[in-house]
């Protein structure tokens, strides 16, 4: 792409972004984000594009304002620069929660989501399957929880196991155990239901985890 014609889509595209960021309902986000997608799919940005399809997803508007300084890093930075993805598995039994996680990490664009499973039975056979980079792991589920997973998973299991739960505060004994068994660490869960603010904050904490946890 020309000089030029780049620099008048990073112009424009900056501008969409800081629309993004301040939009106020999720009507104004998604109209945003259909902006953005366009832009990004008119010049082949194929990495702008995923992105923004992930965020669509996802239906936070807290995630969506939190995502517009990065999408709007990734397209200054060009298509290029983009870093490996990071193939990650999601562990919860909350629907809502795995949504609302995989809404969290579309809003970098090197984590993909490649699976999710809503107990530990289930994320032992995608683990075996999918071989993630990173497994986001909730502690308290049915069947078998992510104390059992762990167990398993230091035997054999590929990737890095970040602990996205409630139950394992840090100092707490449940985050001492889990470090033990072999975790990379553990992170509060999101709760925004009551504080978009909050939501974001968490969502940040756990996309710095999850970046440190798959090695940077």
């Amino acid at each position: 792409m020309e000089d030029e014609l780049l620099a008048a889509f990073r112009a424009e595209f900056a501008e969409g972004c800081a629309a993004l960021a301040e939009a106020e309902t999720p009507e104004a986000a998604r109209r945003s984000l259909a902006r953005l997608r366009a832009m990004a799919e008119g010049i082949g940005h194929a990495a702008l594009a995923a992105a923004l399809v992930g965020l669509a997803e996802a239906e936070d508007l807290a995630a969506w304002r939190a995502a517009a300084p990065r999408l709007a890093a990734l397209a200054e930075g060009g298509e290029a620069a983009a870093p490996p993805r990071i193939r990650t598995l999601i562990v919860d039994d909350s629907a809502m929660m795995r949504r609302l996680l995989r809404g969290i990490l579309a809003a970098e664009p090197r984590f993909e989501v490649v699976g999710e499973a809503a107990d530990g039975v289930e994320a032992l056979a995608a683990l075996r399957a999918l071989a993630p980079d990173l497994t986001l792991l909730d502690l308290e589920m049915p069947r078998l929880d992510g104390m059992g997973f762990l167990a398993e998973w230091a035997l054999t299991g590929p990737g890095a196991v970040l602990v996205v739960s409630s139950a394992a505060q840090p100092g707490s004994a449940a985050a001492l155990e889990v470090l033990r068994r072999g975790a990379w660490g553990a992170v509060a869960k999101p709760s925004g239901a009551l504080s978009p603010d909050l939501a974001a904050r968490a969502g940040e904490a756990i996309l710095a985890a999850a970046r440190q946890a798959a090695g940077g």
